[in-house]
């Protein structure tokens, strides 16, 4: 691609897509369409592959996301197949306006700029006192979110941040289920290939021990060290960039409560669902896979065929 286009949602600084491919050197004339055409061949070759034909700016966006590494985007695809095929259940929904079940008291959207580095933050505003259905419709509704980043985004990584001034935290650990957390987050980071900088939460609450021992124990020991407590929005300012923040974190950006709902249009859209049924199908038809690669590399992903039924 020649340039990256904005979108309703998403900003990009005016030197972005210049600055990431350098990162990765893939800035020079021609390194970056022989990196796309090496991994349009390779997707063209997995007869396991139900979707082959995906679009050049497509892939080059899981090249980028995966650090450069043609290799690694070629790993990430292939898993983000393979994960459709073994957790359907994650991809049910067709209309978040009607059926998403925690609008009213989870407010969360990646923020339309990006930070003077390059970087998308991720912000979930938390007002829940209490959780009266399965976390499942969160977990759907932030793969819906993710496919849309997929194609789209262009940036170094993610920073995460979860406002939990207002939640009632022993509510919302009696709601999360281990197993479906786990199986979410090995779809984002193993799937989508997302990469995070730092996860910020923001409590005064005790109760987040309880929350990041949870969250250490399913993400890896590299990203459970980017864990980082703020007991109010000043410390969270000495670290994140305040400027692109949503009003309601002490920022300049638009509410948050307000992005939510402009999320809540866009993955409810027409154009958007169309494209979202198309990529649903991009899954796996196993019986054409070698089955010696696939114990090799699946049995002991959270999810598989193996582990759902011992669950």
């Amino acid at each position: 691609m020649d340039s990256l286009q904005k979108t309703s949602l998403l900003e990009f600084n005016n030197d972005t897509l210049q600055i990431i491919r350098k990162d990765y050197n893939l800035d020079k004339p021609g390194s970056m369409d022989q990196a796309i055409n090496i991994l349009h061949e390779w997707v063209k070759k997995q007869n396991h592959f139900v979707k082959t034909d995906y679009p050049r700016e497509y892939l080059e966006r899981r090249i980028i996301f995966s650090k450069g590494s043609v290799e690694r985007a070629k790993s990430t695809i292939d898993r983000n197949c393979t994960l459709k095929t073994l957790m359907p259940q994650f991809y049910d929904f067709t209309d978040f306006k009607t059926q998403y079940k925690y609008s009213d008291i989870i407010w969360d959207g990646l923020l339309p700029k990006m930070t003077d580095d390059y970087y998308r933050i991720y912000v979930i505003k938390n007002v829940g006192k209490r959780f009266d259905h399965s976390m499942m419709s969160y977990f759907q509704w932030v793969i819906a979110m993710a496919e849309y980043f997929t194609a789209h985004d262009y940036n170094r990584g993610l920073i995460i941040i979860i406002d939990y001034l207002e939640t009632n935290l022993m509510e919302l650990l009696k709601t999360i289920d281990f197993v479906e957390f786990r199986q979410a987050l090995t779809l984002l980071m193993e799937g989508y290939g997302l990469r995070i900088k730092g996860i910020h939460l923001i409590t005064s609450s005790k109760a987040v021990e309880a929350i990041v021992s949870f969250l250490k124990q399913i993400l890896s020991a590299k990203v459970g060290q980017r864990i980082q407590v703020h007991k109010d929005l000043q410390s969270l300012h000495t670290i994140v960039q305040k400027d692109v923040l949503p009003i309601e974190l002490g920022g300049k950006g638009r509410s948050i409560a307000q992005l939510h709902k402009e999320w809540i249009d866009v993955l409810s859209s027409k154009e958007f669902q169309e494209y979202n049924n198309k990529m649903k199908a991009a899954c796996t038809n196993e019986k054409y896979r070698q089955t010696d690669k696939f114990n090799d590399e699946y049995m002991g992903v959270a999810g598989t065929f193996k582990t759902l039924n011992v669950d």
